[in-house]
């Protein structure tokens, strides 16, 4: 998990339980260690788990629990809490209490997220009560009155298919029965192979599972490793599908742990063992059929250095080195986004160059001088460097550097290939450091070529779900295409992916045309 920072807070209310990693006791402690601040309302205080025996112990007085609430209110957590965390209720009574926070806060702020861990029973998951733990009228009030509220849930099979009166089977079925339910839903123990457990991640338009080995028996408390670890890697950037899936390599982490200590009954839950940073299973699209290649491209002294990434989860990430722009296109990838400029101003505008580049070059502050300035398309005809110079002048535009000019094959590459309409839905510009810029919410501490840009750049590709095999050691002789070229490459298929799925920035907002009708604007 990325740590972020100690300001970030979370109100957690659910169980604690004195001797058993389980309920609010282990969100504090996945909180803890990623630097966020957890502030912990207890809605029961237990001695054990009850599936231990007898737990001890009760449930918070209605009337305590509203006290406590209400301080909680007065010291301002409400103002300024990141996010809202729900677990464990014993009671109808105690729903209403938290649901009327929420509600409260919500209205006051609607971006604080809220995150609902519907914890009601398990067993079939066919719909019915015969699996609840809870009482049916405690179960009811979540459903009806927590479950509206929230941003994301967390419920496990028997969970979705009590709250959406459904039969869960497959995956389709879960994915069905959640669609409705809230914004994100992530169901644990979602259908899988037998040797297998899965988690579904559920968006309005889309569902992606991770797998990973089923461990028999595992102790009480996975669920609340899950929920937490995911809620962590949301507030610290993670796309949710992302999260879901790094939840589980936590949840897989932690289990291996706990194996290797010999000690079935509790997880072992350290520092060490929250803060490793893992490697998240793969993501599958569910009821996906074919790969659906987005792909990143940076020049190189090869020709065009290329990621591919298939957002079906079909097929793993790949990388390639093409000769032309044209073969990297005929490839078929459905989304490239390109380090190279698309669509070019006649004559000079008042400030002087693209708007997007303007706008690019305040986001990056000291990497602004990363980004060239495009030549105006007269200058494109040019044969030869002292041309180019002077048709750019002409125009109006300022001299070219011979770095900028250098770039002029590979731009007369793509805009040979350009199309107003590819320019709106298949190629797009953007630029690595606008993307890593945009991302990291800084611009990069170090160059690219060092060994420190290398690996702060690297770390955040691995982040974003790319494995870092597809990099180191790099693959490809550095005098064709150079180890920062493919790290490019793959800002670039980051960027790809973010348009895909509709979360990318443009700048500006809206782009003018060229005069061929080419969107001259920068994603990332």
């Amino acid at each position: 998990m990325s740590n972020t920072t100690p300001q970030a807070s979370v109100l957690v209310i659910s169980s604690l339980v004195a001797s058993s990693q389980v309920g609010g006791r282990v969100t504090n402690q996945v909180l803890n260690a990623a630097s966020i601040r957890p502030v912990f309302v207890p809605t029961v205080v237990l001695g054990r788990h009850p599936g231990l025996g007898a737990p001890g112990g009760g449930p918070a007085p209605t009337d305590l629990m509203a006290s406590t609430l209400d301080g909680v209110r007065a010291n301002g957590v409400l103002d300024r809490a990141d996010a809202i965390f729900t677990g464990y209720f014993h009671n109808p009574d105690q729903v209403r209490l938290a649901a009327g926070l929420i509600a409260e806060t919500r209205a006051q702020r609607p971006e604080c997220l809220v995150m609902v861990d519907p914890i009601l029973g398990d067993g079939a998951a066919d719909g019915g009560d015969e699996g609840l733990y809870v009482s049916a009228e405690t179960a009811r009030a979540i459903r009806d009155e927590l479950i509206p509220l929230a941003s994301v849930i967390t419920p496990n099979r028997f969970e979705l298919a009590w709250l959406s009166r459904s039969e869960i089977k497959t995956s389709e079925d879960a994915v069905k029965a959640a669609r409705g339910l809230a914004p994100v839903v992530m169901c644990t123990s979602a259908p899988a192979a037998l040797n297998q457990v899965s988690v579904i991640c559920v968006t309005q338009d889309d569902a992606f599972s991770a797998y990973m080995p089923r461990i028999d028996p595992a102790p009480y408390g996975t669920g609340d490793v899950f929920a937490a670890s995911a809620l962590v890697e949301r507030l610290t950037g993670a796309r949710w599908r992302d999260a879901a899936a790094r939840g589980m390599a936590r949840i897989s982490h932690v289990l291996d742990e706990t194996r290797l200590a010999g000690d079935a009954r509790d997880l072992l839950l350290t520092a060490q063992t929250l803060q490793t940073p893992l490697r998240a299973p793969a993501l599958r699209r569910v009821g996906a059929q074919r790969p659906a290649w987005v792909m990143g491209l940076d020049g190189c002294k090869a020709g065009w250095a290329a990621v591919m990434v298939d957002l079906n989860g079909i097929e793993a990430p790949r990388r390639a080195v093409f000769e032309q722009f044209q073969d990297a296109y005929d490839w078929g990838a459905q989304v490239i986004a390109v380090d190279m400029p698309i669509g070019f101003e006649a004559a000079a505008s008042d400030p002087p160059g693209r708007a997007c580049e303007r706008l690019a070059r305040q986001r990056l502050g000291p990497r602004r001088s990363s980004i060239f300035p495009s030549p105006l398309r007269i200058a494109l005809s040019a044969s030869d460097y002292e041309q180019a110079n002077q048709l750019n002048r002409a125009a109006g535009g300022p001299g070219l550097s011979k770095q900028a000019y250098h770039l002029f094959a590979k731009i007369r590459e793509i805009d040979d290939v350009m199309t107003p309409d590819l320019s709106r839905g298949v190629v797009f510009e953007t630029h690595p450091e606008l993307t890593f810029t945009e991302l990291s919410g800084e611009p990069a501490l170090h160059r690219k070529k060092t060994r420190e840009g290398r690996e702060e750049r690297l770390a955040l590709l691995v982040a974003q779900g790319l494995p870092e095999a597809l990099f180191e050691p790099h693959p490809f002789k550095a005098g064709l295409c150079a180890p920062d070229d493919l790290i490019d490459a793959g800002l670039c298929v980051v960027t790809a992916m973010r348009i895909a799925g509709g979360e990318a920035v443009r700048l500006p907002d809206d782009p003018p045309e060229d005069g061929r009708g080419l969107l001259m604007a920068l994603h990332a």
